[in-house]
């Protein structure tokens, strides 16, 4: 029985080494080709812009050698939402792989002014003969935090709530117009931190409840807070939800264990 297994394993070994090329890919995976271009560190990454950052490299290779040098495009694709000269820029759209080597590099050069938080997508489609069937490469721009952030200003703001008295009544509320303060560096306050359940929801006509501040801060644009209370006991961050700032809007996830009132507020810019 053993001769058997170890038997077939030779084969096996066998057959998988004549499907791989000189470079060592299997060969199997391009369409029955032997010899053609793909991009070698995958389908996809991220490139963290900051202030002074070097540029992002993406490998182009071929699974076999040739005695000429070897020319490919890159192309936009048109669902990229990068900008070339605004998040990026690309010295040379077409790429060239030396004879007699298998790979070369293609250079993305982010622009820390013209990135953003929210992030940007630069699809690149590697065109030309021998090129694997749909090689693209999809690259998420996004820029570093490069310093404080103000975010104090007016925002409306819209919140959802998970768990309250009356659900599935006041299921959620937008308030239009409301400010968040800035109290010094990285801290500040928002005026109403349930926007709206206890001021103008059915709280206040039950329970005789109010607006309540939150006082948080912001550090890389993540929100925490302690020591904060409402009518019934602490008001804790909810550490299950988005707690941050990005694409410039707020949103905080927050809940009350007194009594289990839950609900995210997301505040958007005016």
């Amino acid at each position: 029985m053993k001769k058997i297994i170890y038997s077939l394993l030779a084969i096996s070994l066998m057959f998988s080494c004549e499907n791989q090329d000189d470079h060592g890919v299997d060969v199997n995976n391009f369409n029955g080709d032997t010899d053609v271009a793909y991009y070698t560190n995958g389908s996809s990454g991220t490139y963290s812009v900051g202030e002074s950052s070097d540029a992002y490299t993406i490998e182009v290779g071929v699974t076999g050698l040739s005695s000429s040098d070897r020319t490919y495009t890159l192309e936009i694709d048109a669902t990229s939402t990068a900008t070339s000269g605004t998040d990026y820029s690309i010295s040379n759209m077409s790429v060239t792989i030396p004879a007699g080597q298998y790979t070369t590099e293609v250079a993305v050069e982010g622009i820390y002014a013209g990135t953003t938080d929210c992030g940007s997508n630069l699809i690149l489609n590697l065109v030309g003969d021998g090129v694997m069937v749909n090689s693209q490469y999809d690259l998420f721009i996004i820029q570093l935090p490069g310093g404080p952030v103000d975010i104090s200003g007016m925002y409306s703001v819209t919140t959802t709530y998970s768990t309250h008295d009356f659900l599935p009544d006041f299921a959620s509320h937008t308030i239009a117009s409301t400010e968040v303060l800035s109290l010094g560096e990285n801290t500040y306050e928002i005026e109403d931190f349930n926007g709206g359940l206890y001021s103008v929801g059915p709280y206040a006509a039950a329970y005789g409840t109010f607006a309540l501040p939150l006082v948080f801060t912001l550090e890389d644009g993540a929100i925490t807070w302690s020591g904060q209370t409402e009518f019934w006991g602490t008001i804790e961050l909810d550490s299950s939800g988005v707690n941050g700032y990005s694409c410039g809007e707020i949103t905080i996830s927050w809940t009350c264990p007194g009594y289990g009132e839950t609900g995210v507020s997301i505040y958007t810019p005016l």
